[in-house]
This record gives structure tokens, sequence and C-alpha cells, in this order.
């Protein structure tokens, strides 16, 4: 038994050490097993070592042998308490990187703009059977990263506590709770897309009011089930906390006060001398308009009015060819294209959008003072504008490159902002309280289908480009970005329970019975 003591000694100082490291490291370490077992069993073996292998031990401790042992234990305690340390930074100074190709771990742009612009603090508290979701938990820490300074994150099992269920007016789990000054939403499919837009909602300052015109064939925002319809569009506005009335343009005196924005998505009749005059009269006031104007749609008024605001509608329409997998190319109305102006609308878009139908749309600012005119979108070098476009749309479509046409890349979306004073305007006063207008805005897409109902479900960057222009439209910048995905890539999910064994096993107790397990050879050796 003597000669067992040193290693009762060695075996302590293990045990104790470990201990010791434990309670730096685990929450409420007095209560968790590990700890205790290795304090308890550290001085229990000490002890051992203190009746039986003193004398022992110092005659252990002058060996040379000895001395390259306990530098190789030395070296492996600073190892651990490396790791340990790695460990306690990393939680002070919390820092992420996403290695993914497509960044699925990162929020996206839109999210983050949201949540750091908040001025108060947001409260999530997320509702998940057995109160375990690894993906909620990640995304709603994905905010919270963001923005620590302004969100808090808790998830709770709604059946532990059912009062803050009451309260919070939860149905159905998983769901989100979003709480921002005295403004609480419930997000109850909660993924980043719905989170975010439950997210402008609660911490919008006042709702912004678009209106669509109708009237003169324009699409209809009521319609889900029409592909050419804008009820999709409708659908993604109100989740972005606007608000969305239809307008009858032929029966309007102006276009009202309260309108933010003003939508023409399309016109299958031509407009009256009435609608162009109390168009003109609302950029003059400061308005802000989203016009959508395809290929022989309107007449001689619409252009000259687009034209005295910097904007030149072109009587044609783009043709691009398309490969298709063994038949070649061939002539295709829909360009494809990802070459985007520098704008804050199309800011960070590095990927296709689609244009069915589209014809040109150029900005015309050249030497007009108070008027800036951007091109959004470009075509692919391959395309044209083709002015023969009744011979497009007729039974059998032909089209070819004629010297009257030009030659792509070719502009069909421009923004412009007028600056009134410079152009000679003086808007009416503003109501009391409110700032007078100084500019107006105006964005023009040359067709009206690549944000209908068919176009927002099968190009997701559509719809952003539409959003995008309103935002930027009524002056939310904060709105202006990529929305976010609504996939999340599939991934090993941990449980709490798995994450703290995998935790204990790679950095405690694998590492503890590797070096207990060296001492134990190296003695058996020694005593030989």
């Amino acid at each position: 038994m003597r000669r067992s003591g040193s290693l009762f000694g060695l075996l302590g100082l293990l045990f104790l050490a470990f201990g010791f490291v434990g309670t730096f490291v685990i929450e409420r370490p007095l209560h968790d097993p590990y700890v205790v077992l290795n304090l308890i069993a550290g001085g229990g073996l000490l002890l051992a070592y203190l009746s039986f292998g003193f004398e022992e031990f110092r005659s252990l401790l002058g060996q040379r042998s000895t001395r390259y042992g306990a530098g190789a234990l030395v070296y492996t305690l600073l190892f651990v308490l490396l790791v340990v340390g790695g460990n306690y930074i990393s939680a002070r100074r919390h820092h992420r990187w996403d290695l993914t190709e497509a960044g699925i771990y990162t929020l996206a742009p839109q999210s983050k703009k949201v949540v750091e612009a908040l001025k108060e603090d947001l409260a999530m508290t997320g509702f998940v059977e057995g109160g375990q979701d690894p993906q909620l938990q990640s995304l709603l820490e994905s905010y919270q990263y963001a923005a620590p300074g302004h969100v808090k994150v808790r998830v709770v099992d709604p059946d532990k506590e059912p009062a803050l269920v009451e309260q919070m007016k939860i149905t159905t789990a998983p769901s989100v709770n979003l709480q921002y000054g005295k403004e609480s939403f419930v997000v109850t499919k909660p993924a980043e897309e719905t989170v975010t837009n439950g997210i402008i909602r609660v911490a919008g300052t006042t709702k912004k009011l678009v209106y669509f015109a109708e009237g003169d064939g324009e699409a209809d925002i009521a319609n889900q089930d029409d592909p050419k319809g804008y009820a999709g569009a409708k659908l993604a506005l109100e989740q972005e906390n606007y608000e969305v009335k239809p307008l009858v343009l032929p029966s309007a005196e102006q276009i009202p006060d309260d309108a933010s924005a003003l939508v023409i998505a399309g016109v299958q009749r031509p407009l009256s001398e009435h609608e162009v005059q109390i168009l003109d009269a609302y950029l003059k006031r400061g308005g802000h308009l989203l016009a959508l104007i395809g290929p022989r749609q309107g007449d001689e008024r619409v252009p000259r009015l687009l034209a005295d605001w910097g904007v030149k509608l072109g009587n044609d329409i783009v043709i691009d060819q398309v490969v298709r997998l063994f038949q070649g190319p061939t002539l295709g109305v829909q360009p494809i294209t990802k070459t985007y102006g520098t704008h804050p609308i199309t800011q960070s878009f590095q990927d296709y959008t689609v244009y069915p139908q589209t014809r040109t749309v150029e900005p015309d600012s050249a030497g007009k003072k108070g008027l800036t005119a951007t091109a959004l979108v470009k075509t692919s070098a391959s395309s044209w504008a083709e002015t023969k476009v009744d011979q497009v749309f007729s039974q059998n479509p032909t089209a070819s490159l004629d010297p009257e046409d030009r030659k792509g890349p070719l502009s069909v979306a421009v923004a412009v902002e007028a600056k009134l004073h410079d152009l000679g305007i003086t808007p009416p006063p503003a109501p009391e309280g409110k700032k007078a207008p100084e500019e107006a805005r105006l964005v023009v897409f040359g067709t009206p289908m690549f944000a209908n109902n068919q176009q927002l479900a099968e190009a997701r960057l559509n719809g952003d480009l539409f959003l995008n222009a309103i935002g930027w439209l009524v002056g939310q910048e904060e709105l202006v970005a990529i929305r976010s995905r609504t996939v999340r890539a599939s991934r090993a999910e941990l449980t709490r329970d798995q994450a703290v064994q995998v935790f204990y096993l790679s950095v405690l107790i694998v590492p503890q019975l590797m070096i207990a397990t060296g001492i134990a050879v190296w003695w058996r050796r020694k005593s030989r």
C-alpha cells in the first residue's frame, strides 16, 4: 500500500485540478455531479497519499524520470487550461464565422438592417414543445448577435408556463412573440422571413399607405389565382407593414394626400388627359410613383409624361437569345439578367431577375437640372430592341435584328430623383407638424409582368426588386435589401442535453482519462 501512496497523490492532484477547472466553466458547479465527484475523489486520494506515501513521494520527486513525467503533466494541464480559457473568452467575446458558400447561417441584409435600426429593446420569446428547438434557437440568436444591445432571446416550453402563454396569446407551437415597447406581435410560423416581417410590423412608427391604380385595365390586386394579377405583391407589401388600397384613377379628383406611393401596374387602355394631369400634379407635390408600363400599353400621353420627369419609354420590345438543351439558340421575350446599376434599390443584387415582355426604359435626364435618373437593370449584350412590336405579338411571331433595332445591353428599369426647387416647382405647404416635400421619386419598369403572381412565385429576386423599389420610393431605406431565404440548410441538430454531453466528453472526461491512464502506465513501469 505504501508503494501506491505516490500514485494516490498524483491522481488526487489530477482529480482536484479537473474539479477546480469545472467550477469555472460549468454553471452551478456545486450541483454538478462531475465537479463534486472530482473534488471528493481528489480529496480522498490526497488523504490516502498523506496516510501511506509521503516519504516515498518525496524520494520520487528527486528522480529524473519523475521530472520528465511532471513536465509532460504540466504541458497537458497547460493545454487543457488553454482550451478552457479559449472557451471562456469566446463566451465573453462572442463572434461568428459563417463558412458556408451561400451564407445559410447568416441573416439576410434586410434582417440585419431592421434589427440594427431598433431604438428600443426587442424581446423575442419562442414557444416550442419541450422547450427545445435548436434551429429556432439558432435563428433567434442570430438576431441577438446582430444587435446584442437591443435584442433579448428566450425559448420556453408552453406546457411549463401556461400563464405566459395566456398573457402573450399563444395559440400554437412553434410560435415567437415579439415585444417592442408597447407593441407586440405573434409569429405563428417562425422562419427568418416571417420573423423579420414581424419585427418590421412592431417596430414601424407609422404604416405607409400604397395605392394601386385601377380603372384602366391594371393588374388585379385581389385575385391570387390570376397569374398576371398583383395579389402576391399586395401580400408581400402587407407583410412589411404597408397598408394597400385600390384607387380608381379615372374618377379620382387627385391622388390622395395620404398616399405614400402610387403603383400603376400595367394599363390596357390609354390614360385620359385628366389622369395624366393628376399624376403630374402628384409628382409636383413630392409624390412617389411606381409605373410598370409594358409594350403597346398606354398611348403617347404616358411616354410624354415620363419624359418630362427624366424617363424615356421605348416603342419596342426586348428580344434576347435563349439557349435550350438539344435545341440551340432560340428567340425569347423573357430577358434574364444580373446586370444592375449602382443604386440603393439594386444594392447587393448578384443573381438573375426576369423581365417577361419588356420594353426599353432609359434615363433621359441629361441637361435637365434637378433630375437624376439611374438605369437600374440592363439586359445582356445578345439582346436587342425590336421595333416591329406588332409582328412579335402576331399569330406567327418573328423577330430579327434589323438596322433600325438597337443592340444590347439595354436598360429596362429606371429610378429618378427630382429636386422640386431646382425644377422651378414650389410644392404646396405641408400640413401642420410635417415637413414640406423637397423631392419627388419615380421608378419605371418596362413590364408589369416582372412582379405579377407568376413571377413572384418563380423568381425570388423579382419580388425583392419590387419591394426595394417601394421601400426606396417611400424613404424606408431599412427595407431596401435582399430578403431572407425561407429555406435554411439541413444540418445536424443537438439538443441541450446532447450538447452538454459532448462538452463533458471532449473538454473534461476524455482528457482527464488520458492523463490518468498515462500516470497509471508510467507508475506501473516505474514500480517494476
